[in-house]
């Protein structure tokens, strides 16, 4: 009998010790060091994303404990003494580098004993993640004797399903690569134009100047704001994809409207309407302030004599309500001051701090980001070119050659010297067109926002200064690229002129929408002109875990 035991003791003594090591270890580990980045900037965040997404796939409480720590290492040695420093048995580091749409991606390992292991794969930056996760695999069974998933889909090139298809209306990537995507968290599907990947509504029947979309009175779904050139109309988004008149007002019966901008001045969660009008003889501005409580407009402040809009300021990026003169040789008095209200009246408040040739009108902030390079101030010149500057001191960084915006609302102002008449017989008067809103946003919650702006695209603008009914249009999300803004994405060629641009769930289904306005092209004839609206969902809820992490992850074709 005793034989028989001492048998079965000797038989399990084996079996446990033919178990891999990771199993019975219990305090097996492994730390992951930050990886190094062969590629421009923007992909400086890969050497922490990337020992991070190898985490998450490595830790297997009980058996692994994996955890990503700080520091640098370029040779087995270097790791050898992160590993020591955490008490770990095994340390991973590596490299990983972008040539182009190409992404090559080296795991290092080393332990205790000092016995290494690499391996390296390349793939397109599309696939990065799927890459990332075969080398993960190979390394949790080759060394580490762990089981990890191996990626669903095949490689690139191979016969997997496609992942995350894009929305058909928007362009990412012009180089010829089949698998791209607007945001690797958003998920389209469709090409055609009734497959939900693009919305319109009816056309309506004046033109449109400007127009928002947001909650404006308070009950939880957003409207839709249209201004036309003497009128504020409000809309609500039918199932039908129909617009539905909820109310309109005249806003003045002598000024031609310019701008709108939407702004919660009394944080009672429903949006009020800042209208900025000039008189047609001499751009003298009155702005006005509507809300729409009870689904009726009201007159909120009435005749405010300056120019008013709405910048979202530093550093908590809240919209402010800011106000700005008039001068009859330069159109816009120096200085951008907040409005303030005193004695039922809005008056300037405080100067904010922007460089020369800053309105009210043209400015925006685009965020710093997460490897904290400071915000930046967006300006759109007279001749609706873009300047970057950066610092308090409003350093000049960067002028685009192209032009954006293409409003087609403008004032005729005559320039003169201080002192001397403007002969209105011979001199001719220049435009100052309104600027379209300047969007900063981040889309995909990576911490890297993109500038969304209209490119209004026409030959005879390139003849004619004053042509501005421009017959096609993109919206363009551009990035800094540490030289210059590049291209993000962009939509597809937009038939008709734009005339404003906004980001909002406009038929209130949960989604995010990308929103155009649009004025009808110039054959109808100026006095027959109408808008529609058309929008593009931006769906954030169907995530594939096989895609990159961050927008970053995708070079373009430069901004043309």
């Amino acid at each position: 009998m005793n034989s028989v035991f001492r048998l079965s003791f000797a038989f399990c003594l084996a079996l446990l010790l033919s178990l891999p090591q990771a199993a019975t270890a219990g305090g097996n580990s492994v730390v992951l060091l930050p990886f190094g980045v062969n590629a421009p900037k923007s992909y400086n965040y890969l050497a922490k994303a990337v020992p991070s997404t190898m985490q998450a796939r490595l830790n297997k409480p009980g058996v692994l404990d994996a955890r990503s720590i700080q520091g640098k290492a370029t040779s087995a040695g270097e790791a050898r003494k992160a590993l020591q420093a955490a008490g770990a048995d095994h340390a991973v580091w590596g490299t990983v580098s972008v040539m182009g749409n190409e992404c090559t991606i080296e795991v290092n390992s080393t332990d205790r004993n000092g016995k290494t292991w690499s391996k390296s794969a390349q793939g397109p930056m599309s696939t990065l993640t799927r890459t990332l996760q075969g080398l993960t695999a190979s390394l949790g069974s080759e060394v580490l004797g762990v089981a990890v998933s191996r990626p669903a889909f095949g490689s690139a090139g191979g016969q997997g399903r496609p992942v995350n298809q894009m929305n058909s209306d928007i362009v990412v990537n012009e180089t010829g690569q089949q698998q791209v995507y607007l945001n690797p968290q958003f998920r389209y599907q469709g090409a055609g134009a009734n497959d939900g990947s693009r919305l319109r509504s009816q056309r309506l029947k004046e033109g449109m100047v400007d127009m928002a979309v947001g909650d404006f009175n308070g009950d939880g779904k957003n409207e839709v704001a249209v201004l036309g050139e003497h009128r504020l109309f409000i809309y609500f988004w039918e199932s039908s994809g129909r617009l539905k008149e909820l109310a309109n007002v005249r806003v003045s019966p002598s000024n031609n409207n310019f701008s709108m901008r939407a702004i919660d001045l009394n944080n009672d969660g429903a949006l009020e309407l800042v209208v900025a009008t000039f008189e047609e003889d001499n751009n003298r501005p009155y702005s006005y302030i509507y809300t729409f409580r009870g689904n009726a407009l009201k007159l909120y402040a009435d005749r405010i004599p300056y120019f008013a809009s709405v910048i979202k300021m530093p550093p908590l990026f809240r919209p402010v309500l800011v106000g700005q003169g008039w001068d009859s040789l330069k159109l816009f008095s120096p200085g951008v001051h907040e409005l303030v209200k005193a004695g039922g009246k809005y008056r300037l408040g405080g100067r904010i701090n922007l460089p020369s040739g800053a309105t009210v009108f043209n400015v925006a902030w685009l965020p710093g980001g997460k490897e904290g390079n400071g915000d930046q101030l967006v300006m759109l010149t007279d001749d609706e070119r873009i300047k970057i500057f950066q610092g308090s001191k409003f350093n000049l960084i960067h002028t685009t050659m192209e032009r954006f915006s293409g409003s087609a609302t403008g004032m005729d102002h005559y320039k003169g010297m201080p002192g001397l008449d403007v002969d209105r017989n011979y001199q001719l008067p220049s435009k100052y067109y309104a600027p379209m809103r300047m969007i900063a946003v981040d889309l995909g919650k990576t911490g890297e926002h993109v500038l969304l702006m209209n490119k209004p695209i026409s030959t005879a603008s390139q003849l004619f200064d004053r042509y501005r009914y421009f017959p096609q249009g993109e919206i363009h999300a551009l990035y800094w690229d540490g030289v210059g803004l590049g291209l993000k994405w962009k939509t597809r060629r937009i038939r008709g002129s734009v005339a404003e641009v906004d980001l909002g769930d406009v038929n209130n289904d949960g989604i995010l929408d990308l929103v155009v306005g649009l004025n009808t092209s110039p054959d109808l004839g100026i006095g027959s002109r109408q808008s529609m609206i058309t929008a593009y969902p931006l769906d954030v809820t169907q995530v594939d875990p096989n895609v990159p992490a961050d927008l970053s992850d995708f070079e373009v074709a430069p901004n043309r």
